[in-house]
């Protein structure tokens, strides 16, 4: 009896001198939140950024003023004590400013841009009685999702974080990866295309087929046709083997092909004459992801069962609000303004006409060369108001590969050395 009581009481003492050694331990924050931090960003004291404390007894002493949510701004400010310079230069970065896109929508919708950049364009309010305002609501609530304020669709691969922390991961903060460019360039625009994605059409019909039972995954929140990579996918380039750090951060530097293909095969196809009038695309890119007509409608209390087969639209708001209603649950008929997180009444739905891969329009740049036009058109509708934009732009598809005969001969007609 003797010898079970005294292993109890030592047992007990045991336990309390190991609670007292925990409770009088001072923690750090990697005692507890496992993360690989890389120098140089590892000698900086997490309080930094997070607040709270960097050494402490407790948790609750440890995340006393605790920060997890940032503005712009405020990581604006953060990365600025050290990257002053890159922070100010960066606001001359097409990133920055959108000046290509916004300059294009207001245009395309006959009316007068009166900001500078996205930065300014997000302080403007949107309403629903002006044609203007209606454009400015559907801009900041349902079309412009993906920017360095907010942080993008919630879905696995298109989550990510605002300002500086778009690019570079927080806690990871180092160069951007392939993955971190398509959190953006997916679906319909320019880099998808290079992994030789396309995107398939919205309507329940074109969804792909179930898999054991199971829905196909969709990290980007739609499906894809899977299609030849580009070439330059093929020899293992990446994004920024191409697009360096002068031209995304600073707008600078711009390379083309030349940069690289400085010598080409002496052929009809290559003289001197025709690559100083067609860009090389015209020729080499083998397709085009494109909508010609998206129409939108900004219904204040919608019929969901009416979009159950529209659900996937390439919003992942639209398509929680559509399962939570088939569900029969409860819902409120609002969408957050994509730059603020402010919710609004009313959500933007939308449909598309005519998603095409092989369509493409020969056009002129502003240097009068060939190239492959885009164009597309959007119709917003609200009650009895309605409006229509139409745009064109020259691109660049990432589908290169070898030259499409058929066209290649269509350019040499054009220019008569056929």
């Amino acid at each position: 009896m003797f010898p079970i009581i005294f292993f109890v009481f030592f047992l007990s003492i045991f336990s309390l001198n190991s609670c007292t050694d925990k409770v009088s331990k001072e923690f750090t924050c990697l005692d507890c939140h496992k993360i690989e931090i890389p120098l140089p960003h590892k000698r900086l004291s997490c309080s930094l950024c997070h607040g709270g404390s960097e050494r402490a007894f407790n948790k609750e002493s440890a995340h006393k003023g605790l920060k997890t949510f940032f503005t712009y701004n405020e990581i604006e400010r953060i990365c600025g004590k050290c990257h002053n310079e890159a922070v100010k230069n960066f606001k001359n970065s097409l990133h920055f400013t959108y000046e290509r896109e916004l300059k294009s929508i207001f245009k395309g919708f006959e009316f007068p841009l009166k900001v500078t950049n996205l930065y300014e364009f997000s302080n403007l309010e949107g309403d629903f009685e002006s044609d203007e305002g209606l454009l400015i609501d559907f801009l900041k609530r349902r079309c412009l999702s993906c920017h360095i304020f907010g942080k993008g669709e919630a879905y696995p691969k298109t989550k990510r974080e605002r300002g500086c922390f778009s690019c570079h991961k927080p806690h990871k903060i180092s160069k951007p990866d392939d993955e971190t460019c398509l959190s953006c360039h997916y679906s319909i625009r320019i880099g998808w295309d290079y992994y030789g994605y396309s995107p398939h059409p919205w309507f329940v019909d074109y969804r792909s087929p179930f898999v054991n039972g199971k829905e196909p995954e969709r990290p980007y929140g739609i499906e894809a046709y899977q299609l030849k990579e580009d070439v330059h996918k093929e020899k293992g380039l990446k994004c920024l083997s191409c697009h360096n750090k002068a031209e995304i951060m600073f707008g600078k530097g711009r390379i083309s092909c030349n940069t690289c293909h400085k010598k080409l095969s002496e052929n009809i196809f290559h003289k001197k004459k025709i690559l100083s009038k067609v860009r090389c695309e015209v020729c080499h890119a083998s397709f085009l992801n494109q909508d010609a007509l998206k129409i939108c409608y900004l219904e204040l209390e919608p019929d969901l069962w009416d979009w159950y087969e529209l659900s996937f639209q390439e919003s992942y708001e639209i398509e929680n609000l559509v399962k939570k209603f088939i569900k029969g649950e409860k819902i409120k008929y609002v969408m957050s303004d994509k730059f603020t997180d402010k919710e609004k009444e009313g959500i933007w739905l939308c449909t598309l006409e005519n998603r095409t891969i092989l369509n493409f329009e020969i056009g002129r740049d502003y240097k009068k060369r060939l190239c492959i036009k885009r164009k597309e058109r959007l119709k917003l509708v609200f009650e009895d108001k309605s409006l229509e934009g139409y745009f064109e732009a020259c691109k660049v598809p990432h589908t290169i590969g070898k030259g499409d005969i058929n066209r290649s001969l269509r350019i040499l007609k054009i220019f008569a050395e056929f």
